[in-house]
């Protein structure tokens, strides 16, 4: 025996109003608590870092389209393959998974938002500021990391300032995606806990009126039995 809890209408149908503590204009998606509202951040800033990351590799693709060199020198190409391969990975990839997941789990699971909303909107805009490392890496001495996207050994320890600040900013990319998956699978495991405390209620009270049944029926059958007893005293 089970309760059936229906939760999907309770977290959707409310005014959007109610998670931006009446602010309006650009403070409404500063301070925003709405999981649709930071999914759609999360898209919009996806698309921008998609927009940047192409013509990056827009400029790679012209590079190489003829032997020799057209536009940039070795060190800036390689400085461009890397930052590529970075911008679409942490810049693009994982924040629109992140954005998409936003707006979906909620509504999946039929919670009325993201757990620990507050953390979510913070988590949204470290990605700003890791964003703006990356691309000060370029104005370091030395320029952004020329060593591929997966920076491996000996060649990161051999670059300047331009290689700390890219960690600083992969960093902060991995930090917003982590714990986010830290988050959904809070809010998956307390969906998961409150069904099966309701499902357990629901067990204990069916249980505790099946007890119930059967001490009556044993006061019953004790009181018959007593009933026999006196009857059988008096015929003597």
């Amino acid at each position: 025996m089970s309760a059936v809890v229906d939760s999907h209408g309770h977290g959707h149908a409310h005014d959007h109003g109610d998670h931006h503590g009446g602010y309006g204009g650009i403070m409404r998606w500063i301070t925003t608590t709405n999981h649709k509202d930071i999914g759609t951040m999360y898209l919009w800033f996806s698309f921008l870092m998609f927009g940047v990351g192409g013509i990056m590799a827009l400029v790679i693709r012209a590079e190489l389209f003829s032997p020799g060199l057209q536009f940039v020198n070795p060190d800036f190409f390689n400085q461009l393959t890397t930052m590529h391969g970075l911008i679409m990975i942490f810049g693009a990839i994982m924040p629109a998974f992140v954005g998409f997941a936003n707006w979906q789990i909620p509504m999946m699971i039929g919670a009325p938002d993201m757990a620990f909303a507050r953390l979510n909107n913070w988590s949204f805009w470290l990605l700003p500021f890791a964003a703006t490392l990356l691309a000060l890496s370029f104005l370091m001495p030395g320029g952004a990391p020329g060593v591929g996207w997966t920076m491996y050994a000996p060649l990161t320890v051999q670059m300047g300032v331009g290689m700390d600040f890219s960690v600083c900013s992969d960093m902060l990319y991995y930090s917003t995606s982590h714990s986010y998956f830290q988050r959904a699978q809070s809010e998956d495991r307390a969906h998961r806990i409150g069904q099966q405390g309701t499902v357990t209620i629901t067990d204990l009270h069916a249980k505790e009126v099946e007890i119930d049944r059967e001490m009556a029926e044993a006061r019953a059958t004790a009181d018959s039995f007593k009933q026999q007893f006196m009857r059988f005293r008096s015929s003597r």
